[in-house]
């Protein structure tokens, strides 16, 4: 088995592991960057009003959407990135055994958000349109959701979101994978074998890295997907919008969900991707 196809298995497995223990905290960053300003006091209010109405398992409201595809999407990331090192260190004559730069991991990191964005912008919209379907009174089910996108504009319509998607995730993924690699790097006598618990480290410091920035990117993000149909979905439409209503807070609504989630669920990507990994070096 090559190199790269193992990558693919591995990151396709951390990223259902990334799904399992993040969704839940999605679910409330999603909400509360589409919801009124003011209808929650905070991530706590949210979460009791959600129970009482929708029940428990209400925290995992849109995961079939990201389901189908967060696997695929985490596998061609970690494709993406390996792919880019092997050719990077191919130019520059760089050793395997020897690190690679901040700033090569970063060009690195900045390829997988290219890459992925093409799978995760419509998974990510069908999510968001379930997540925020009951606030609008409308049936939230996949197939619902989906007829819906497709009498608003046909195809097109559910890559509504793409290029803000891409604008969140290439630096994202800078960020993500740099703080990833450089806490390998001082955690790890050897960073291509971290043990579990310094996969874990390093990847929540990923997260941590990733979402402490990226976060108003996202509520932009967030805003064009829950538009209403004929609501304004242009990316700049979308930053007047949150500016209009909430001023530079606005853009940080539900930044205390997305950094609760940051550390546990990319612990948990990372953690499971070098897992699966090395049992794969293993057997091939």
């Amino acid at each position: 088995m090559s190199d790269l196809l193992k990558s693919f298995l591995a990151g396709w497995v951390g990223g259902i592991g990334n799904l399992v223990v993040g969704h839940p905290f999605d679910t409330v960053k999603v909400l509360m960057q589409s919801s009124p300003a003011g209808t929650y006091k905070n991530s706590l209010d949210w979460v009791q009003t959600l129970m009482r109405k929708e029940g428990p398992l209400a925290v995992y409201k849109g995961v079939r959407a990201p389901m189908t595809g967060v696997g695929v999407v985490f596998a061609i990331y970690f494709l993406a990135y390996d792919a880019t090192e092997a050719l990077l260190r191919r130019i520059k004559g760089i050793a395997p055994g020897t690190n690679l730069t901040l700033l090569d991991v970063m060009i690195c990191g900045g390829s997988t958000g290219v890459f992925g964005s093409l799978i995760l912008a419509p998974a990510e919209l069908l999510k968001v349109q379930q997540q925020t379907a009951a606030a609008k009174g409308l049936d939230g089910s996949f197939g619902a959701v989906c007829k819906g996108l497709y009498a608003e504009g046909g195809p097109r319509a559910f890559f509504r979101g793409m290029t803000a998607t891409m604008v969140r995730d290439v630096p994202g993924s800078m960020a993500w994978f740099g703080a990833y690699e450089m806490t390998k790097q001082a955690l790890c006598d050897d960073p291509k074998k971290p043990s579990v618990m310094q996969a874990l480290v390093a990847g929540g410091m990923g997260g941590l890295g990733m979402w402490s920035f990226v976060i108003p990117l996202d509520a932009v993000k967030t805003r064009i997907q829950a538009a209403r149909a004929g609501e304004p979905t242009g990316f700049f439409s979308a930053v007047r919008g949150i500016m209009a209503e909430s001023g530079l807070k606005g853009f940080y609504r539900g930044i205390g969900p997305a950094l609760l989630r940051a550390f546990p669920a990319n612990a948990a990507c990372f953690a499971a991707k070098e897992m699966a990994q090395s049992s794969l070096n293993k057997v091939f």
